[in-house]
């Protein structure tokens, strides 16, 4: 996709842009010092995108066929993703900050709206959005249970394997927990890696595992309310999470904390790791010969009693409080979630994320539909780790878990630092 659109993207965005218009979806209502005066300020409405990649995240190209549909004049400032994450309470809180911004669901955004620092785009859902999933819904809402989020597109969480290799192993894809510890055991013992996993520059891919753990172990519920502060991590349940990773320990890279992503893609992608739990994204990075034969499996049930949830980070935009062009953004966030706009950003970002808006007509490859069907299929959608829990608790996570695979031993004393450090990060925000 160009910069600019093609004539069936241009054609449909025109017909949504008016809708959005007359539908009276673009009221300026909004905390703090927003703009209420029903008209925009002159110039053009800025969003901040944490894609330097032009080519990722489709924004450009999502920005070039709304203005082409007469929806209004964007300015796209891109900043490196780490930059942008440590810089944005301070756009938010700017005297003018920028309009809008792509960012995450869950309490990733919700922090931020419970601090009085974004717009409030119920509008836009009652008007644009009310087909989307209420779990998707329920993920844009602040404390009040206001949205201030419009999604545009989720991934998927998998044990990521090479079909051949699984069958020149003689096993099989697990579903249970005994099953994936025997599997582990017999690819051991032909002298495979099990597990791999790059820690070396990427510490928070401890996380997953440990969500994916305390959600089959714990369920949903308590995960989600463990990571907000309301259960410590002290927990005879987080425990429990711990015990069975020690289960499993043995059968990962012993030298996990010194072998990067990038290495650890490289040795599943080889054949020198048999299985590496990932998000999607993971797709980018196996090279194009060796990618039709990946496949990934869902994480195992280790209680059959629990309510299955799922991993399903949201990505999408949000607005300032105080923007002065709440008109045009709000008209932006609804053309991004239109499946005209979805469209664009699906194509940006190739087999590995999914469309939010259901509408959204696009057909998917054999590993997008697994996973769509997957997600559609659980009793619950979580985020990621710091998705769920704040940004500021993710460096203890990173200390704690990664301290886990050198020091399995010194578990409690671990759960005692990790819990004060998350305590004491929460407090200082």
């Amino acid at each position: 996709m160009t910069r600019r659109s093609s004539p069936k993207f241009v054609a449909a965005g025109v017909a949504l842009v008016a809708a959005v218009a007359l539908s009276g979806c673009v009221t300026t209502s909004g905390a703090g010092g927003a703009n209420t005066s029903g008209t925009d300020a002159d110039g053009p409405a800025v969003i901040q995108s944490r894609f330097t990649d032009e080519a990722k995240g489709g924004v450009p190209d999502l920005i070039a066929a709304f203005e082409a549909a007469g929806g209004g004049d964007i300015e796209l400032n891109s900043v490196a993703s780490e930059t942008y994450r440590q810089q944005l309470p301070t756009f938010l809180t700017s005297q003018t900050p920028p309009d809008g911004y792509t960012w995450f669901a869950g309490e990733a955004t919700r922090s931020f709206a419970n601090e009085g620092l974004l717009l409030d785009v119920s509008d836009v859902w009652d008007e644009s959005l009310s087909d989307f999933p209420s779990a998707l819904k329920k993920l844009s809402q602040d404390a009040s249970g206001n949205e201030v989020f419009v999604p545009t597109n989720y991934y998927w969480w998998g044990v990521y394997y090479r079909v051949s290799e699984f069958e020149r192993l003689g096993v099989e894809v697990p579903t249970t927990w005994e099953e994936f510890l025997d599997v582990s055991a017999k690819i051991k013992d032909q002298g495979v890696t099990p597990i791999t996993i790059g820690l070396s520059d990427n510490a928070w891919l401890a996380s997953a595992w440990f969500d994916y753990l305390d959600i089959r172990i714990n369920g949903g519920a308590y995960h989600l309310d463990l990571l907000a502060g309301k259960h410590s991590f002290e927990d005879q349940e987080v425990k429990d999470v711990f015990a069975a990773w020690t289960e499993l320990l043995p059968y990962f890279d012993p030298s996990a904390l010194g072998v990067s992503f990038t290495q650890s893609v490289s040795d599943l992608s080889q054949g020198k790791a048999a299985m590496m739990l990932s998000g999607s994204y993971v797709q980018g990075s196996v090279p194009e010969d060796v990618l039709p034969d990946i496949g990934f499996f869902q994480f195992p049930t280790i209680d059959p009693s629990i309510p299955r949830a799922e991993e399903a980070p949201t990505d999408g935009f949000m607005a300032a409080a105080t923007s002065s062009r709440p008109k045009v953004i709000k008209e932006f966030m609804a053309f991004a979630a239109s499946p005209e706009g979805e469209k664009i950003i699906l194509k940006a970002n190739g087999d590995s994320v999914l469309a939010a808006n259901p509408n959204t007509d696009i057909e998917l490859g054999p590993l997008a539909q697994q996973g769509k069907e997957m997600l559609e299929s659980a009793d619950q959608l979580t985020q990621f780790f710091n998705r769920d829990a704040g940004d500021e608790v993710q460096p203890s996570a990173d200390a704690a878990l990664t301290q886990f695979f050198s020091d399995p031993d010194k578990i409690d004393e671990i759960l005692a630092t990790w819990q004060a450090e998350a305590t004491k990060a929460r407090e200082s925000k």
